[in-house]
């Protein structure tokens, strides 16, 4: 709506994982590194965690790209499931053909020739899970046995596990640890600091810009959002988005903490506030 008045080829604030505004950070490049380590030098598992909205997304697709067509890879977002239907829905995503209702032992079979082919043409197989933290007990050990599949020098599949905070909680169950031993990357996002923050929105602007970026955020402006976003990536792409609508309106190419704060109290959901008074509610019966 506002992108031709701003001189932007894309919203620039928008809140899906376009890996053509992955912000190289210095902590996502270094998980970014871990990553394409342990899929290239097929080390097994590499472990990411994160806050909500940190950018773990962001890193799967930038690692995707990345590796383009020499990696099969099978990413799984919908983890409350059991372990073999976990098995099921990385087969259905690395498109092999199973026997109809086949048990655990012909759905590894044929993860096994799958992968033993694919190393064979000198391409890997990659096992991507997103938001792990849901997974039960059991698909974390059907997992384990992913790991198992192995020649003399290389794992087959590589296993690129992601998750909020809570996941290494998850891990430390007893049943676990022989999975867990198995981890050779481990690397944990945090929120940006108020510096990093500036420099990622500029960045933001200038790669969504036929030119260069016509609007610009204030000095207050910026603290504002860094107050109410905390430094969570997702967090300031809304505001910074609703902030432009407002600045779009007023046809400013100047982004004031006003039109910041105006963009807060009238184009987002007050959840927090709201919390704190349940909370409040809760604690005086």
């Amino acid at each position: 709506m506002y992108e031709s008045f701003y001189g932007f080829e894309v919203s620039p604030f928008a809140n899906t994982p376009n890996v053509r505004f992955f912000f190289e950070s210095e902590q996502h490049t270094e998980a970014l590194a871990k990553l394409r380590y342990t899929v290239k030098e097929r080390r097994g598992i590499a472990l990411i965690t994160g806050q909500i909205g940190c950018g773990k997304t962001m890193l799967i697709r930038s690692l995707i790209d990345h590796l383009g067509p020499h990696a099969a890879i099978a990413t799984i977002n919908n983890t409350r499931v059991t372990g073999e239907q976990l098995l099921r829905l990385i087969c259905a995503e690395l498109r092999l053909d199973l026997p109809p209702q086949p048990d655990k032992a012909s759905i590894l079979t044929a993860l096994r020739r799958f992968a033993i082919e694919q190393h064979h043409k000198g391409q890997t197989v990659t096992v991507v899970i997103d938001e792990a933290q849901a997974l039960a007990i059991e698909a974390f050990e059907e997992l384990r046995l992913l790991t198992n599949l192995e020649n003399q020098t290389h794992k087959l599949i590589q296993l690129l596990i992601l998750g909020q905070p809570e996941l290494a909680e998850v891990l430390r169950h007893p049943r676990l640890g022989p999975l867990t031993q198995r981890i050779a990357m481990y690397g944990h996002l945090e929120p940006m600091t108020q510096t990093q923050m500036a420099h990622y929105m500029a960045f933001r602007l200038i790669r969504a810009s036929q030119r260069t970026p016509n609007v610009d955020f204030t000095t207050a402006a910026l603290e504002i959002i860094y107050r109410r976003s905390k430094g969570v990536p997702r967090v300031v792409n809304l505001i910074a988005d609703n902030a432009l609508l407002v600045g779009f309106t007023q046809q400013a190419r100047l982004i004031d903490s006003k039109m910041v704060q105006r963009a807060i109290d009238k184009h987002m959901p007050a959840f927090e506030p709201t919390m704190i008074a349940l909370e409040e509610v809760l604690a005086h019966g």
